[in-house]
């Protein structure tokens, strides 16, 4: 193989951890401080009732649409509807074959 197409090895870099400087004790304690302070906070309660108030926002934006009334064939798939389609021409079919056989 010629030099060329030998894959090249980059030298290893060695990284050290970085010594903590003079202000790490100050930011540890600050750290602590500040952790004390939001462990008396206490849980939050919610402001306002988020069951109550976003269907009722999403209702008057939606003029509607989504949680108003909804008629008989918005309410059934198009599946159901399909197949009672079949069933009523079967039934339709067999009936004409009764009547008309000779």
């Amino acid at each position: 193989m010629s030099e060329a197409s030998k894959p090249s090895t980059a030298p290893a870099v060695e990284t050290s951890p970085i010594p903590p400087g003079p202000d790490a004790a100050a930011e540890a304690a600050e750290e602590q401080a500040s952790r004390a302070l939001l462990s008396e906070l206490g849980p939050a309660a919610p402001a306002i009732d988020l069951t109550r108030t976003v269907p009722d926002l999403i209702h008057r934006r939606s003029q509607g649409r989504f949680f108003g009334r909804r008629s008989l064939a918005d309410r059934l798939p198009l599946e159901w509807i399909s197949l009672a389609m079949l069933i009523s021409l079967g039934v339709l079919y067999t009936v004409l074959q009764l009547v008309f056989v000779d």
